[in-house]
This record gives C-alpha cells, sequence and structure tokens, in this order.
C-alpha cells in the first residue's frame, strides 16, 4: 500500500467529483482506508441499493483497523496539536502504516508528520 485515502476524497468520489474519481480508479490497488473512514462514509444516508454499493465500493479497499500502535500514535499527535479523534486516527493510521495520507483538508493535520497528497488542488 502507499495511500491512506481521507473520508473526505471518498465523498468526493460519491459525489461525482470527476479528479477524485480519477485518482482512486488509478490508484485503487495502492490505496487503503481507515476503519474511521469507513465509518464515517457509511453513517451518511443512503437509499438500501445506495449503501449497499457504498459498502462494496469501501471493501474493494485494504482496511486498517485501529490498533494499539495506532492509538499510541494519536496519543503523541494529540500532545503535538488539538485534532478530532476521528481525523487523529486517520493521521496515525497514515503514520504508523508509512502511508502517504490523500486528503483535501490538509490544514486539519498541519504541525504533525504526516506526508500528503491533495489530488484536488489546482497547480
Amino acid at each position: 500500500m502507499k495511500y491512506l485515502i481521507d473520508s473526505n476524497i471518498i465523498i468526493y468520489h460519491l459525489n461525482g467529483e470527476n479528479i477524485a474519481t480519477s485518482f482512486l480508479v488509478n490508484n485503487k490497488n495502492q490505496c487503503s482506508i481507515s476503519q474511521i473512514s469507513y465509518i464515517e462514509i457509511l453513517s451518511f444516508s443512503f437509499t438500501p441499493e445506495q449503501e449497499a454499493d457504498v459498502k462494496a465500493f469501501l471493501e474493494g479497499f485494504k482496511i486498517i483497523d485501529i490498533t494499539r500502535d495506532i492509538a499510541i500514535q494519536a496519543i503523541k499527535n494529540r500532545k503535538i496539536k488539538k485534532i478530532k479523534v476521528p481525523d487523529n486516527i486517520i493521521a496515525a493510521s497514515a503514520q504508523v502504516n508509512d502511508l502517504i495520507l490523500v486528503t483535501r483538508n490538509i490544514s486539519d493535520f498541519s504541525s504533525l508528520d504526516v506526508r500528503f497528497f491533495n489530488p484536488l488542488a489546482r497547480n
């Protein structure tokens, strides 16, 4: 795996953002998601058919569970920056697994030792 996909990139994809979709399609075999993203995304309101499709899509990624190492990293992160627990666990998952965090919300993770990529950034 090379990338950890933040929830917002998947939401952009589900909302028809072509750049997010293109990134996911072109890098699918190198992408993983946090268990937190799985929970966040499936917590949205979907029809039963949509939910089944989204669940199948998410399960096509390697899903990274929360481990003790991720929890310890999240504690270290919290001492550096006050960050929401879900974002912190996503950041810690990228850090522990040496993955590039793919997100549009880079400012959410500033001050943390995380590598980022924003596929939606305009060059």
